[in-house]
């Protein structure tokens, strides 16, 4: 086995570790290194640790869902930007129940290496076309719908259980998350139209 088809052996095992929903604290590097059948040594000598492998894993699942994501719009390039937009963020919250453990590696690295870009899906095509189509190029008004968005989606994800006791929403109850999404984006869309008939109304008293 050469050393790129070991690496990348030592990434798959992690990766169907993690989505069995095995926590990463969980998993030892023998755990990994007996499943890949290489040497305890191979993880530090390729990832320099038990951390950086798992990053590298959730990295990639996470790259492969977006050009999933992307495959799946193409179908839907005819319907309205908050249709598509709709779509899409039932589809990342979709994929965020499914993947609880993978996400939250994922949301908490993005949060906590402090990234340039809003959120995760701050990068995707199809995405980022749905909010110029909304608001052109008033880049303040996309990154600003970014921030909401990614707070509101981290938030319910990653506080399910208080959420839930709460007020009764669950996140791992797809009926609940649809509805969320749906009024997420109809909450970010009427607020827009609100202030523009405001701005109407005050430049018609001026």
């Amino acid at each position: 086995m050469s050393e790129n088809d070991a690496r990348e052996k030592l990434i798959d095992v992690t990766i169907k570790m993690i989505c069995k929903v095995k926590k990463p604290s969980e998993i030892t590097v023998k755990d990994i290194t007996e499943k890949a059948g290489l040497g305890n040594g191979m993880v530090n000598y390729h990832f320099q640790s038990k951390d950086n492998l798992i990053r590298l894993a959730v990295k990639k699942v996470m790259s492969c869902a977006t050009k999933m994501l992307s495959e799946k719009m193409k179908d839907r390039e005819k319907e309205s930007p908050v249709q598509r937009l709709i779509i899409i963020l039932k589809e990342v919250v979709n994929f965020i129940a499914n993947n609880p453990e993978i996400s939250k590696i994922a949301v908490l690295d993005d949060l906590e290496n402090n990234q340039e870009t809003a959120h995760l899906l701050s990068s995707e095509e199809t995405y980022n076309e749905c909010l110029k189509e909304l608001y052109g190029d008033n880049n303040h008004k996309i990154q600003l719908k970014n921030y909401l968005i990614a707070g509101y989606i981290n938030y319910i994800f990653l506080k399910a259980e208080k959420i839930k006791s709460e007020m009764g929403f669950d996140f791992y109850n797809k009926t609940d998350r649809d509805k969320a999404i749906e009024n997420l984006v109809e909450e970010l869309v009427n607020c827009d139209k609100f202030k523009c008939r405001e701005n109407n109304k005050a430049n018609e008293n001026k």
